[in-house]
């Protein structure tokens, strides 16, 4: 298969992927200006601490096992070695995550006073406990319909569940007012429809009794020395919230949940490109052409999702005049910040296929805890002084460091032929010009002028790409009429 048929094949499953995030997202921005007028900073901020909770155990109950069942999936085409691995892998997670719901019902008082120093979040805790292990079985189902190739399929699952949970929300909270607790009944009454889903899709291969504790030794094996790179990667990009409370309150966590919300836009593409990108990538690691596919994806990876960072950083302000109250719009800068975080979270990815297809994942652990150190030092410095801004500047300052370490550490094991310096000004570019314009044309332009000097700029950015990166897309068009077809 030519290069170029490979990139656009991949970009056409990022494209189905991301269109059940685009939906769903859409529809989470039309409530957002109805929760906000519900829901106060203060009340924000408090939902943020638990749902921080929530992705921390999330992230412990699966030890990383999910990169080991793609590893072991691949290996062998076996119908009936795949139920293996599979089962041994969901039945693993559900275990641990009964037991880590256990001990929040048990602690949940003193995470409450002690940790959060809100014990209005004790009730909502145990909400999420219960829930805790039933989200293996969704996590469970997008994992085995992305290694199977089937982004319609994974799509349809997703943007359905986000559609059932959009409407539980609609139903507890706005229709009968449960207020915060709404939010989390919402949620277990999705998880409870992916359960059943995702019986009706596997009921050929789920078995307790296909669970293999040889097999779950070597897929721990493989998956242990990331264990403290996902917790890492929590510390990293999720306790931002939570030193926010610590050092000032949950009406300063509300804010930078706001800003979390605004920057997922982003996440548009780069979580669609995410699902799209381990599968594809290991699946033609053993084509020639696939290191110069790996580099193009690079590039086109960042033409993307820089222009995108851009534009959130720079109409932050505007949209959330749109979508919110006055309360709410102290949270733009935030928002452009970390939209830039989920372009650094997608370059990881990429440089992580290296050692991944080396099976050599010791770096990335690394990498994520020394992130994760200098994180917790950059908060402590800037938190005290920026409040929310800090917390956003810390999260960049760290995650970089991953995406660099993996590309440095991969080079070694797998060379890729990367265009770095394309690369670094792709992205040095997109983020300088969203600072400036961001920083002065929202505090000096009147708003309508302001919007029109920011759409040029923009116009100017996109202008700017295609000059400097011509000259690839005319090289990979070469290649694909040059390469022999596989």
């Amino acid at each position: 298969m030519a290069g170029n048929s490979l990139l656009k094949k991949l970009a056409g499953e990022s494209l189905v992927y991301g269109l059940s995030g685009v939906l769903s997202r859409f529809i989470s921005v039309f409530l957002t200006p109805i929760y906000t007028g519900i829901f106060g900073p203060s009340d924000y901020g408090i939902a943020s601490l638990v749902t921080t909770v929530f992705a921390l155990l999330n992230i412990l109950l699966i030890l990383s096992l999910d990169n080991s069942m793609a590893r072991w999936y691949y290996d062998n085409e076996s119908g009936d070695d795949r139920k293996i691995t599979l089962n041994t892998f969901l039945w693993s997670c559900f275990g641990v995550g009964a037991f880590l719901s256990c001990l929040v019902v048990i602690f949940r008082d003193f995470i409450a006073a002690s940790i959060f120093r809100e014990p209005a979040t004790a009730p909502l805790l145990v909400l999420m406990a219960i829930n805790l292990p039933l989200t293996v079985f969704s996590v469970f189902t997008v994992n085995v319909l992305r290694m199977e190739r089937r982004p319609v399929a994974t799509t349809i699952f997703t943007l359905s569940s986000s559609l059932v949970n959009i409407g539980l929300n609609v139903l507890f909270v706005i229709i009968w007012k449960l207020g915060l607790p709404g939010i989390f009944y919402a949620q277990l009454g999705t998880s409870f429809v992916a359960i059943i889903w995702t019986f009706v899709l596997f009921r050929k291969i789920i078995s307790p009794f296909s669970f293999d504790w040889g097999r779950w030794v070597k897929m721990f094996l493989f998956s242990y020395p990331l264990i403290p790179g996902t917790l890492a990667y929590w510390v990293i990009n999720l306790s931002g919230a939570y030193f926010i409370q610590l050092i000032n309150n949950t009406h300063e966590v509300g804010l930078y949940q706001i800003g979390i919300n605004l920057a997922s836009a982003v996440a548009f593409f780069t979580s669609a490109f995410q699902m799209a990108w381990g599968p594809f990538a290991y699946s033609i690691h053993k084509q020639p052409e696939a290191k110069q596919i790996y580099a193009q994806a690079l590039l086109a990876f960042l033409a993307i999702s820089c222009a995108m960072s851009l534009g959130v950083m720079l109409f932050a302000p505007e949209i959330l005049m749109v979508l919110t109250r006055p309360s709410y719009y102290d949270a733009a800068f935030v928002s452009g910040l970390l939209a830039f975080n989920h372009i650094f979270i997608g370059l990881a990815s990429i440089a992580a296929i290296g050692p991944g297809i080396a099976k050599n994942n010791k770096a990335y652990g690394i990498a994520m805890l020394v992130s994760a150190g200098l994180l917790v030092a950059f908060n402590l410095i800037l938190v005290p002084r920026f409040g929310k801004e800090g917390a956003a500047i810390s999260i960049l300052l760290s995650q970089l460091i991953v995406p660099l370490a993996l590309f440095a550490h991969g080079h070694k094991l797998y060379p890729i032929p990367y265009k770095f310096g394309k690369a670094i000004f792709t992205l040095a570019a997109s983020f300088a010009l969203g600072v400036t314009g961001m920083w002065f044309l929202h505090f000096t332009l009147p708003l309508a002028l302001g919007i029109l000097v920011k759409t040029l700029i923009l116009l100017f950015y996109c202008a700017l790409l295609f000059l400097v990166l011509r000259g690839e897309i005319k090289r990979e068009n070469i290649l694909a009429v040059n390469a022999p077809a596989v």
